[in-house]
């Protein structure tokens, strides 16, 4: 038996050796697709893209070939220590019972096992290394004709044509496998589920061939939280190897064992240990598989599953591993790398609040990328404070923003009233609603203005008023242009803001109060015109809606 945990950290050393190329032959690929530009006859063209095409299939086969050997030496040696934790376990409950398992190394058949099984998965990286070759050089080939195509037809300039094929490589990583359905799956991704299936399935082997020479039926499955739903169904659970147990389920049948989806399967963490009725007492009981099934998280509002939890915890990973590369390819290429570092910013801001909402523990391992190390990281951290500064200044807010791009993160993930705000406020600016000269500390003020002075209390008609739609404040600043007319060529309206005192003159003491209208949404508003404005407000939720100087 091979414990869950001791399975979900077993692969880690041959997926650093793997990333560790990846990053090499993605950076390397990003410098040759900087070349493009160069080139615009079409039969220099093809000339040099064979020869690059020729050199950097050379170059990803001298790096992955360069691990076979290290690879199988790995290969044999956590074979050799997975086969001895497998039987250690077993062989506890064999002596228990009174019987007297012999060594590993003294026993033939067992041996065997263990030496095809190590064979067999460094037959499949031999195979991974060649697939992995052909299918990286079709990814770097698309990635240059993309990017020639688009700078010499003149769609693209060259710049944001090498940058948009580098996004794409490093979006994906290395697609080492393409499946008939289309599936792709990424290097690492491939070297993980190789060696732990692997593992898993030649321990799952030594564990059968062991209770077989011990006359031992009945096996049970391990268990873990966050099982995949389908194999929740049977974990933790006893079953009979024969079949014939008048009160045990078959085992085959039961679990899938010796098939792909099923018990010690494709990226599988489960095994099973020796079990005797009446010596052995289960290692799950019901209430211990009832508290993994029903074991929940909330993230965002939402209650998950603790599987589904770890989904969203691998993509926020796979996010983070993504942006990683783009940074090490742009700066390969000498191209900016500034949308990397705000994208990276982003995603570990992310996965710390998913860490904190969830209380899951963060694998700092799973979103690695072996060039990725202090330096890189530290001026990614300078590059995207630096972007968050020059942002907050460009639409007015640097007195009154969140200081730094950490504290902005946080007041996001927060939810905080000024973090909102401040989105809104940034909206109406970037869309050319309010213009940044506005600034986010007037915009604030009068905003909580209106909360203080105005929500809250009942309009002359009796409405409470319960609050203001987003672009309500747009109408009380005063808009310099309607975007939507100046992109349509239409005559531009700029309109005038509004006092707060005029605002609440006219809602509290209206010299009249219009009929209720109804709009083509479906949505009802009330006028109150007052001396200086009208204010349109809605009568079933109260929001404050538009507000117009007279």
């Amino acid at each position: 038996m091979l414990l869950p945990d001791y399975l979900d950290k077993l692969p880690e050393s041959l997926v650093t050796l793997f990333q560790q190329a990846e990053e090499d032959i993605l950076e390397d690929m990003a410098r040759r697709i900087l070349k493009t530009g160069k080139l615009t006859d079409s039969a220099q063209w093809q000339v040099w893209r064979l020869e690059q095409l020729g050199e950097e299939k050379e170059f990803i086969r001298y790096h992955l070939q360069r691990l076979t050997g290290k690879t199988q030496g790995e290969i044999n040696a956590l074979f050799q220590e997975a086969g001895a934790q497998a039987l250690y376990y077993d062989d506890l409950i064999y002596k228990a019972f009174g019987l007297t398992p012999g060594k590993i190394n003294d026993t033939p058949a067992l041996l065997n096992l263990l030496n095809s099984g190590a064979m067999q998965t460094n037959r499949t990286f031999q195979n991974l290394t060649a697939t992995t070759a052909n299918t990286a050089t079709q990814q770097f080939e698309r990635a240059l004709d993309r990017a020639w195509i688009q700078i010499s037809s003149g769609g693209f300039d060259y710049k944001t044509a090498i940058q948009r094929a580098i996004k794409d490589l490093a979006r994906s990583g290395i697609q080492s496998i393409v499946y008939p359905s289309g599936h792709t799956d990424s290097l690492d991704v491939a070297v993980r589920r190789a060696v732990l299936t692997g593992v898993n399935q030649t321990a799952a082997k030594l564990s059968e061939a062991r209770a077989e020479e011990m006359g031992c039926d009945l096996v049970e499955t391990t268990a873990h939280p966050g099982a995949r739903p389908s194999h929740a169904l049977w974990q933790g659970q006893i079953f009979s190897r024969s079949g014939k147990h008048p009160k045990y389920p078959d085992f085959v049948s039961s679990t899938g064992y010796g098939t792909g989806p099923g018990l010690c399967g494709w990226n599988c963490r489960h095994s099973f240990f020796p079990f005797f009725e009446g010596l052995s007492e289960s290692a799950y009981p019901r209430s211990k598989l009832r508290e993994y099934e029903e074991k929940t998280v909330t993230y965002n509002g939402k209650t998950l599953s603790y599987y589904d939890a770890t989904q969203q915890q691998r993509y926020i990973e796979r996010q983070i591993r993504r942006w990683k590369r783009e940074y090490l390819m742009m700066d390969a290429a000498g191209l900016d790398t500034t949308q990397a570092s705000v994208k990276l910013a982003q995603w570990r801001a992310a996965e710390k609040d998913f860490c904190k909402q969830t209380e899951i523990d963060r694998d700092g391992f799973r979103s690695q990328v072996n060039n990725f190390g202090r330096s890189q990281a530290q001026k990614a951290r300078f590059d995207s404070e630096k972007h968050y500064q020059q942002w907050i200044k460009s639409i007015g807010a640097e007195n009154s923003a969140p200081e730094t791009l950490a504290k902005y993160y946080e007041e996001k993930y927060n939810k905080s009233p000024d973090y909102l705000l401040l989105k809104q406020y940034a909206k109406d600016v970037e869309s050319g609603w309010l213009s940044p000269l506005a600034g986010f500390d007037n915009y604030k003020a009068l905003y909580n203005r209106i909360q203080d002075e105005i929500v809250g209390k009942a309009a002359a008609n009796g409405t409470v008023i319960q609050g203001q739609v987003p672009h309500f404040m747009q109408r009380v600043i005063g808009t310099m242009v309607d975007p939507q007319k100046k992109k349509e060529n239409l005559q531009i309206i700029r309109r005038s803001g509004v006092e707060i005192d005029a605002i609440k003159s006219a809602l509290f003491y209206p010299e009249s109060i219009g009929k209720i209208l109804v709009r083509p949404s479906g949505q009802r508003s009330i006028r109150f015109i007052g001396q200086k404005c009208a204010v349109s407000i809605n009568p079933d939720t109260g929001m404050l809606i538009q507000v117009n100087p007279l």
